[in-house]
């Protein structure tokens, strides 16, 4: 049964290795990801169980069955999976070495998952005739595992229906499986199984790098965790060690590159998810058998996942992505102990809770209802019910973060909130993404937003795409920029100033009533046709002014997209405002909109937008156009709740050709705004006097200043009075009042 695949292997590393040298040299190394220790460590005895539990603590995993609500229904979920009455199919049989039939793909999902959910009822059912059937079940798939045409099927042919990426869930299945039963097994038996999954474990080891040539993304990732979890459920084998090093060396190229050292993920929330049903198991088992907790390696990414989710518990859209919720509770054990600056004194355990608690499962479970698929994306091989019995620990209280909710990151991501816990009236959250370009599943969304107010999902990322990866409407729309809040010149996007360069955070802010942040961008080959500034001010705790500054060394075409997401859209004037119904994203509300862009063309447009597969539709957003070399755009966004009639919020556009401002009129205070093109220039309109490059004043109703802010400037006048100056140009912010 040697693998075809290994025949070939010497060309296929040759041609690989090719391949590897078109990135340039040292992308992969250069950016700020992490890495656990590269030294295999395998037990110096082989025990099982071990991966999940060892034997002593089956009695208490037996409790957790019953224990409360989600133990008995994750339970009886592993039982409908473990059907004694289902009979096993015949293995299937290949067309040819590039067979995609997605048949074979769930044959050899729906197995392994089997085998593993049959092994655990064969150790934890109440009775033995019951625990001795599911033990011989178990048994059966074991003996079958990889039948069929899996070695002569060619893994690299794109949708393939053995992908690499699947393999590595299977690998982990059948370890968990075999690690249930192994001491039932006589030595025949024993010996048979092990040869069957050492055979699929040296493949993979062969072939991890052949199969993905070109970049170190998940799909070296994913079968590298798989092998992983295979070494370590048989680690007295003699090639066990070699597995284990390749697979953490594998693993490792991944998270130096598509993570950020603080735990941003750079693929986006669905690969998130897809890469977490294969790493989390992995740190589970490496602990369990060889005690080398690696767990705080991956702490920046659990913590990521509570800082960037919002109202809802979900995580953003952005890049090739879906929204997701945050499993954060499949982690919670392995963090008890650890303490997080997310919180005072609660350790990250009780934060991991809380964010699972407290998210709206909803639409994931009305999607499940519709296609059966669950959200983790690998719903045909992974058995997400098994690993939530398995890591549940309902002494974990949920506790949620008091750290305040304003967070930027180096990595480029920044959250502004109102509150880690409201999600009613006056709800407030802003994603500003700035990360670093990574070189898969990227979309030209460079220093994009996204807003969630009053409980409802308004401006909005498109999403990943309608359906497929490589159809026409992800290509040519979903990742492309004009699907995004973003900026183009000359039609193209946004780019870093280098590789593996965060975009530049220039100014912060964050004072009670003003949070807010100014990143830059670039336009052009290496950054050199123009530079794009943006700055997002959250005023008030109620409304955004977004400032746009973009200098080009000569005259181009300036774009600009608004999308508010899933909302119609009624123009009055210069105001536009999109109207929500109530949906399963969020409450019935409204957003209202100013742009002030002197010389730009405002048009009305639609384009599709997708928050969870197979629920697309056309909505409509706003493109600007303008030709120029310089240009300074104000967007104003005001939330409101559903029917509001916004008489007490008004906003006046009092552009010239030469800069653009707007006048806000609130219930109890006036915000004057102001950007400029070409900053030094000396703008006066009505008694506001600056040279900055944007210019925000903020008063009460007597006309005493409470809040302003400055960017690319050196002085500030209000009413006659100079308020601020500085001896060179610079930014400043402050609240003088509350």
């Amino acid at each position: 049964m040697k693998p075809a695949s290994l025949i070939f292997l010497p060309l296929v590393v040759s041609l690989s290795a090719l391949a590897r040298d078109k990135a340039p040299a040292g992308l992969y190394e250069s950016y700020t990801g992490f890495a656990i220790a590269a030294e295999p460590v395998l037990p110096a005895k082989e025990t099982h169980p071990s991966l999940w539990f060892s034997a002593a603590e089956i009695p208490a995993l037996k409790a957790r069955l019953t224990a409360d609500d989600f133990g008995r229904t994750r339970w009886s979920a592993i039982q409908k999976l473990a059907n004694l009455s289902a009979p096993l199919p015949p293995a299937p049989v290949a067309t040819g070495p590039g067979d995609k039939n997605e048949a074979i793909h769930k044959y050899y999902g729906a197995l392994s998952m089997a085998a593993r959910a049959h092994a655990l009822v064969a150790l934890l059912a109440s009775d033995e005739a019951t625990r001795a059937a599911h033990r011989a079940r178990t048994i059966e798939l074991l003996l079958r595992a990889y039948d069929g045409p899996i070695f002569q099927l060619d893994s690299r042919t794109q949708g393939s229906a053995v992908d690499e990426i699947y393999r590595g869930s299977w690998l982990q299945n059948y370890a968990a499986a075999y690690d249930c039963i192994q001491p039932s097994l006589d030595r025949a038996t024993d010996e048979k199984i092990r040869a069957r999954l050492a055979l699929e474990a040296e493949c993979v080891y062969e072939n991890l790098y052949a199969w993905t040539p070109d970049s170190p993304h998940n799909h070296l990732s994913k079968p590298a965790w798989g092998l992983g979890s295979i070494a370590l459920a048989l680690p007295s084998h003699s090639h066990a060690k070699l597995w284990l090093g390749r697979a953490i060396e594998a693993a490792n190229k991944n998270t130096r590159y598509f993570f950020s050292g603080d735990g941003i993920y750079r693929e986006g929330s669905h690969y998130l998810m897809f890469s977490l049903t294969n790493f989390l198991p992995f740190l589970y088992h490496y602990r369990n058998v060889s005690g080398v907790d690696a767990f705080p390696a991956f702490q920046p990414v659990f913590e990521d996942m509570i800082e960037a989710r919002n109202s809802h518990g979900w995580l953003p859209n952005i890049e090739d992505s879906y929204i997701r919720p945050t499993p954060t509770h499949l982690a919670a054990a392995a963090y008890r102990n650890a303490h997080t600056r997310l919180h005072s004194s609660a350790p990250l355990a009780e934060l991991l809770a809380w964010s699972y608690a407290t998210c709206d499962l909803a639409p994931f479970e009305k999607a499940r209802a519709d296609d059966g698929f669950n959200y983790t994306g690998a719903s045909l091989d992974y058995p997400l019910e098994i690993e939530e019995l398995l890591t549940h620990d309902a002494s974990i209280r949920a506790t949620a973060p008091d750290l305040t909710p304003n967070i930027i990151l180096a990595g480029g991501q920044s959250y502004f909130r109102d509150s880690w816990t409201n999600r009613g009236a006056g709800q407030r959250y802003l994603l500003f993404h700035g990360v670093a370009v990574a070189d898969n599943h990227n979309h030209d969304d460079q220093l994009s937003f996204l807003l969630e107010a009053e409980g409802q999902m308004m401006c909005s990322d498109s999403g990943y795409s309608r359906g497929t990866y490589t159809g026409e409407e992800r290509t040519k729309w979903y990742n492309t920029a004009p699907a995004h809040n973003t900026l183009t010149f000359d039609g193209k996007p946004a780019v870093d100033s280098a590789p593996n360069a965060t975009p530049p955070s220039l100014f912060r802010v964050d004072q009670p009533g003003l949070v807010g942040e100014e990143k830059e961008a670039f336009f052009g080959k290496d950054g050199k046709a123009a530079a794009w500034r943006r700055a997002i001010f959250w005023i008030a705790g109620d409304y955004y002014v977004v400032a746009d500054r973009v200098n080009a060394k000569q005259s181009g075409k300036i774009a600009g997209y608004l999308h508010a997401g899933r909302g119609t859209l009624a123009t009055d004037g210069g105001q536009r405002t999109w109207t929500y119904s109530a949906d399963r994203y969020g409450s019935a509300a409204q957003l209202h909109t100013w742009i002030a862009a002197p010389g730009a063309t405002l048009a009305e447009k639609k384009g599709e937008l997708t928050y969870i597969k197979g629920d697309y539709a056309e909505f409509p957003y706003v493109g600007l156009d303008a030709t120029g070399a310089d240009a300074a755009w104000l967007t104003l966004l005001k939330p409101a709740p559903a029917g509001s009639a916004g008489s007490a919020f008004t906003a006046t556009d009092r552009s010239t050709a030469t800069f653009s401002a707007l006048l806000v009129s609130a219930a109890d205070h006036r915000s004057f705004m102001v950007a400029q093109g070409k900053p030094g220039t000396h703008v006066k309109l009505d008694d506001v006097e600056t040279d900055a490059a944007f210019a925000l004043v903020r008063r009460d109703l007597a006309g005493h200043v409470l809040t302003f802010a400055v960017l690319d400037g050196t002085s500030l006048s209000v009413a006659g009075k100079e308020i601020w100056r500085a001896e060179k140009v610079t930014n400043a912010a402050r609240v003088l009042a509350p």
